[in-house]
């Protein structure tokens, strides 16, 4: 399996080490790479590495809302991708004790052609941002397209919302200190999804990970996140997708004002589709930047926008929302 994203997941891992080498507030935002066709898989969101405390819950509803355009023709291959999603999940974590935890999500997704194009465009205009094939295709269409060697192999055209593939995740705290924490998780995705309109890949996948944190000052937090994914055979491109995915994630916060975080984050995934074509492999580096609000009855309201690091590897726009209460 070609992996090219190998600086960015040893970042994530060097991270991991030094949070171990060496706070309570260094949590990443909960997003990642929202390619419609990687969303399917169960390559996990980033998982606390600090549990609840023993017998509590944290509850939070997420949205990451998208709008991806490309197109792509090399060696007899063609490529369109113009979509729309929103991912929204009812996310619970619970602690049975000191030491264990569970994770449950609750997806709905919703793919289309959606309402953003024109304003990522005139986002793109104003900023002097490179546009790619925006200007060659239709404004809010849906179109996913793969086509070999004049043979259609994947071919998406109607909007489709519902319930999305359920990941359920064990968690074991390793370590945890005031300023430092260490968490794995072994998290299965059960599939429940419709694979034939992605909302799900079809097949049981497992993935292993471990997420730590370190406070580096009173301002200034470090935190990380390396996922190693088992995907079972599923409905979508079977003959091109690979059976082991490797992920990761690196960051940081910094407190601005009293209950204020701003944080930015890189995630970064090898491919799930082995094909030459950058928009359908989801090889892809992703940043993340945002901010944090906490109050005083323990809600978090979180913020923030995702940018494609490397062009069509990811959607050109993400924006994620997030309330969490811990009761």
């Amino acid at each position: 399996m070609r992996f090219p994203r190998e600086r960015s997941a040893s970042a994530a891992l060097a991270v991991l080490c030094c949070l171990w080498a060496a706070a309570p507030q260094a949590e990443p935002l909960i997003t990642r790479n929202q390619n419609p066709l990687l969303l399917p898989y169960g390559l996990p969101l980033p998982l606390p590495a600090r549990l609840p405390a023993a017998g509590k819950t944290r509850a939070g509803l997420d949205v990451n809302w998208s709008n991806a355009a490309n197109l792509e023709t090399s060696g007899g291959r063609e490529f369109t991708l113009d979509a729309e999603t929103v991912d929204v999940r009812l996310r619970l974590e619970h602690a049975f004790g000191e030491r264990w935890g569970a994770l449950v999500e609750l997806p709905w997704r919703s793919l289309s052609g959606g309402t953003l194009d024109g304003f990522i465009e005139n986002w793109h205009d104003l900023f002097g941002l490179p546009e790619g094939p925006r200007r060659r295709m239709p404004r809010d269409r849906l179109l996913i397209d793969y086509l070999e060697s004049g043979e259609t192999l994947l071919h998406v055209e109607d909007s489709a919302s519902g319930i999305a593939d359920i990941p359920l995740g064990v968690g074991y705290q390793v370590a945890t200190s005031d300023d430092r924490a260490l968490a794995v998780w072994l998290t299965i995705d059960v599939p429940v999804g419709d694979s034939e309109v992605l909302l799900g890949s079809g097949a049981l996948d497992a993935a292993l990970s471990v997420a730590g944190d370190m406070q580096l000052s009173d301002r200034w937090q470090l935190f990380g996140q390396v996922d190693a994914v088992w995907l079972g055979d599923g409905d979508i491109l079977p003959e091109y997708q690979q059976s082991f995915v490797l992920a990761g994630l690196a960051g940081v916060s910094w407190n601005a004002w009293r209950a204020l975080d701003l944080t930015v984050q890189f995630y970064a995934n090898s491919q799930v589709f082995d094909v030459p074509v950058t928009g359908l492999s989801g090889d892809a580096v992703v940043l993340s930047y945002g901010g944090t609000w906490r109050t005083s009855g323990g809600w978090r309201f979180d913020f923030g926008m995702n940018e494609d690091i490397d062009v069509d590897a990811s959607p050109d726009a993400t924006f994620y929302f997030l309330a969490q209460k811990a009761f």
